[in-house]
């Protein structure tokens, strides 16, 4: 698994009193931008073990990261400064098949994934589906 490394502060506070519920910032966490473009869509968040994964384009292939907010930074974190680590491209389906989550969602991340869609346009149908959850 690649961890993201950053160049240069982008953002802190990233661990336990990160607000986590609000989707907006989780997707502010986007370095180092020089690989990253994104996060475009908050896939789904676990508020009680404080982890989320998003999606997100990585040297222009669209991923799956995932990151714990925990403790005083999150993990992963680089330079005092929360990062996401990537997961692995073969594992992705089968992670999405194991969430939670809104089935027209779901496929929609697979499009995005199979790169059938933009990030954008998986933005713009995240915003349409309100609830990601099942």
């Amino acid at each position: 698994m690649l961890i993201l490394k950053l160049k240069g502060a982008v953002m802190k506070n990233t661990g336990i009193n990160f607000q986590l519920e609000n989707d907006k910032k989780i997707l502010q966490i986007n370095s180092p931008r020089s690989n990253l473009s994104g996060p475009y869509a908050v896939v789904f968040k676990n508020l009680e073990e404080r982890w989320a994964i998003v999606a997100f384009d990585w040297d222009e292939e669209p991923r799956l990261g995932i990151r714990w907010f925990w403790g005083n930074g999150g993990n992963p974190l680089s330079s005092g400064n929360g990062t996401w680590l990537v997961i692995p491209s073969s594992l992705s389906k089968t992670i999405i098949s194991g969430l939670p989550i809104n089935h027209t969602f779901s496929n929609r991340i697979d499009d995005f994934l199979c790169g059938k869609i933009t990030g954008d346009q998986l933005k713009d149908q995240q915003k349409i589906t309100k609830s990601n959850r099942c």
